[in-house]
């Protein structure tokens, strides 16, 4: 950014790259040539230079250097104010070459077309740019060294209101778009904190659009604005509980490529109001936030980063074309956010979308008198969650009473000893007991002792001296059974690691059975055709006269 000679803004940009040829400047600068054709390219056209200058500013003035084989320097202007005021209908783009004399050391015009057309070209810069001597246009190259590029667009275009689209003045360091919004105050903290949030700010900030431009940055690459650098944001560092995920598209007839997705919640979530995936093409963020397929309300906070090497951007490098490879990326993404909401957003205080299970230890039932069904309801809830078949509360009514009654079902230890866990002892099974009026209570027995686990229930009932009535209704809790309980479970999983490792040395038999089998088939295959090849040998024989020198003479075998 500078000031040019009368006053006006100018925006300039500059590299110290290989710097280009008076032979690739001026395919820079023709229209519909293009020679991006690496793996590692995006352009496609040729026409993002021109484009891009034109979009914001009238004139364009670029400066380069190269060292290759000589040491040259080139300036070429790209001006609609030059076209506009002499009227042409074909688009002109004077160029003039320098190159660098041993013998002088200085540097000295290059004329392959003549003298004429060098000083053509050079009147045209001088009088359509904003430098007015030929000395000022070779002053440019001193801070660029042998090798470089540097472009001036003069002539920024204005918007409505007759404001500059660029914003050189409100941060000293930055440059921003026009308009844009201004900082809530400190009190409104969640406001605040989706303004300042990067995936609003890179809409209106050079700087921070910059700063998430690539997904890797090469060493020894920086950018510079405004005299000071760009630091690099990864956005894969503002999520929190992060999760990788690998898509695997089909590109052509028999080419797959994987794809690997990182999604979580933004750092600030559920205050922030964003959503949305980054997509990256070669290293280059073509889609910054993209919320594909997003649903009001869900994946709220979401926020994903991809690169997508496998669809091909716009020209303009801000789109995908719409294609049926980007289209099956779109549905893939929206069906990763969801899943991933529906995991995860309670970790950030949002409500599961899932209900959440029973009580692993209770199963509570209103019945009626009808202890059949009672027990039916009982099995169906038991059936339904299989942790609850250690432990639960069953509700029942007595006659002529209005309250329920909790009776306690018997501990871990009362229900089934540690032999009765299910996968853990074959033959075994855990035994519910129902009492047969809800005024008797049984007792579950152990099965290795005869002793008797009384209920709290039961408890209270011999207490309080009343056969007929319990107190209030309350559920009972458990206490010492979780021990067992998650005994129990530990021994039901080494089980089943048992049965898995057990199932894999199965299937690895029956594997080596199945091939043995096929070679068996096989040879038997090929002994019967031997076989029904010698029957109709022998039947060919049989009907064939034979010479003999024997003194049988001629017969029939």
């Amino acid at each position: 950014m500078k000031y040019s000679p009368v006053g006006e803004y100018s925006l300039m940009v500059q590299d110290d790259g290989g710097g280009m040829s008076p032979e690739h400047l001026r395919h820079c600068l023709s229209f519909g040539f293009s020679n991006k054709c690496t793996n590692s390219s995006i352009g496609q056209y040729g026409n993002g230079f021109k484009t891009s200058t034109m979009r914001l500013g009238a004139d364009t003035i670029i400066f380069s250097c190269r060292k290759a084989n000589r040491l040259t320097r080139s300036v070429g202007l790209l001006s609609y104010t030059f076209l506009k005021g002499t009227g042409c209908n074909d688009i002109l783009v004077p160029v003039v070459d320098y190159e660098f004399d041993p013998s002088s050391r200085n540097f000295k015009r290059i004329m392959d077309h003549g003298e004429k057309h060098f000083s053509s070209n050079l009147s045209t810069l001088l009088r359509w740019s904003q430098f007015s001597t030929e000395d000022d246009l070779l002053n440019q190259f001193e801070d660029m060294g042998c090798h470089g590029t540097k472009i001036v667009v003069s002539k920024l275009w204005l918007n409505d209101a007759d404001e500059m689209e660029l914003d050189f003045t409100t941060d000293d360091e930055d440059i921003m778009m026009s308009g844009a919004p201004k900082i809530p105050e400190e009190r409104a903290k969640v406001k605040r904190l989706n303004h300042m949030h990067i995936a609003n700010r890179f809409r209106y900030s050079l700087r921070v659009y910059a700063s998430i431009l690539y997904l890797r940055l090469p060493e020894h690459f920086k950018v510079i604005l405004c005299g000071r650098t760009v630091e690099p944001h990864h956005i894969i560092k503002d999520l929190i509980y992060c999760e990788c995920i690998k898509y695997r598209p089909q590109v052509g007839i028999s080419v797959q490529v994987d794809v690997i997705t990182s999604i979580g919640f933004l750092k600030g979530a559920p205050n922030l109001d964003i959503y949305g995936f980054s997509v990256y093409h070669r290293n280059r963020l073509i889609l910054p936030f993209w919320a594909a397929g997003s649903e009001r309300g869900r994946g709220r906070g979401i926020a994903g980063v991809l690169e997508a090497n496998f669809i091909q951007p716009t020209h303009d490098k801000q789109d995908f074309e719409k294609t049926e490879l980007f289209q099956r990326l779109e549905m893939r993404l929206k069906d990763m956010a969801m899943e991933y909401w529906k995991h995860h957003a309670h970790l950030v205080g949002y409500r599961p979308l899932t209900k959440s299970l029973r009580p692993a230890y209770y199963a509570s039932i209103a019945a009626t008198n009808d202890n059949s069904s009672v027990a039916q309801a009982t099995a169906t809830a038991y059936a339904r969650n299989s942790r609850a078949k250690a432990s639960g509360v069953l509700n029942s009514r007595f006659n002529g009473g209005n309250s329920l009654n909790p009776l306690h079902i018997g501990a871990l230890r009362a229900q089934m000893d540690y032999g009765a866990c299910p996968l853990a002892r074959k033959n075994m099974r855990t035994s519910l007991y129902m009492p047969s009026t809800p005024q008797q209570t049984e007792l579950c027995k152990r099965r290795n002792s005869g002793s008797m686990i009384e209920t709290r229930a039961q408890k209270r009932h011999n207490t309080n001296g009343d056969a007929d009535h319990f107190g209030s209704v309350n559920v009972v809790e458990i206490g010492e059974e979780r021990s067992s309980l998650l005994i129990c479970q530990n021994m039901m999983l080494k089980a089943c690691s048992e049965l898995e490792a057990a199932g894999q040395i199965l299937r690895s038999k029956a594997d080596r059975l199945m091939g043995e089998l096929r070679e068996w088939q096989r040879k038997g295959r090929s002994l019967t055709d031997e076989l029904e090849f010698y029957h109709g040998l022998s039947a060919i024989q049989r009907r064939m006269p034979i010479t003999s020198t024997s003194s049988l003479g001629v017969g029939w075998i």
